[in-house]
């Protein structure tokens, strides 16, 4: 994380990882400070096999930064809310408007089945789906689906393994980076899915 404190003002991070530490619903067990910390983590990975200059950073770290942030009001629209908050927090930081504007932009842009349109875009897309390719996938899949069925997203685990498959079988990775290092892994974990859907219907 010690590039990451190099772009973003360690007392920003430090509010928002203080915030998805005790503003969170308890019912959050997939969406919460760990998953941030993780996108980050992913956004330095990937973005270090691009030409990223000091403003591109800058932008791609604090997206991945906010970019769940809403999740302290609401799952619902989240990626909006979290537009919201972070526009009045930035400011006061020092990010010029149309930072916050770029900002924006790949905030939404992790909205789900949203095309990114350029390199940062893409960035953050990847980062925030890594798990998908990822041999984490089965242990973070089964907090999502505890975290889905508290909030209502899903009435069940077949509802759950159902969307998951669909999603799964549909997605692309958008980076040279994650095609070469997550399509593998993304492979196995369909069928890990497919699975979990055949042994509930035994």
């Amino acid at each position: 994380m010690f590039l990451f404190k190099n772009y973003v003002p360690e007392e920003l991070s430090e509010i928002v990882f203080r915030d998805l530490s005790s503003k969170l619903d308890p019912n959050y067990l997939y969406h919460n400070l760990s998953h941030t910390k993780r996108v980050i983590k992913s956004a330095l990975k990937i973005g270090s096999s691009y030409d990223l200059n000091n403003e591109n950073w800058v932008l791609l770290l604090t997206a991945t930064l906010f970019h769940d942030y809403g999740f302290i009001e609401s799952h619902i629209n989240h990626e909006e809310i979290g537009v919201k908050l972070s526009n009045k927090i930035l400011l006061e930081y020092n990010y010029n408007k149309k930072q916050i504007e770029s900002i924006n932009k790949l905030i939404l842009v992790t909205k789900p089945l949203t095309v990114p349109k350029d390199n940062l875009e893409s960035i953050i897309r990847d980062s925030d789906l890594e798990y998908l390719g990822s041999k984490d996938f089965e242990n973070i899949s089964e907090k999502l689906k505890q975290e889905w069925v508290k909030c209502n997203v899903v009435k069940n685990d077949e509802e759950f393994y159902n969307k998951q498959l669909e999603f799964l079988s549909t997605h692309q990775f958008c980076t040279d980076f994650m095609k070469e290092n997550g399509n593998e892994q993304k492979e196995k974990n369909i069928i890990y899915a497919k699975k979990k859907l055949e042994d509930l219907s035994k």
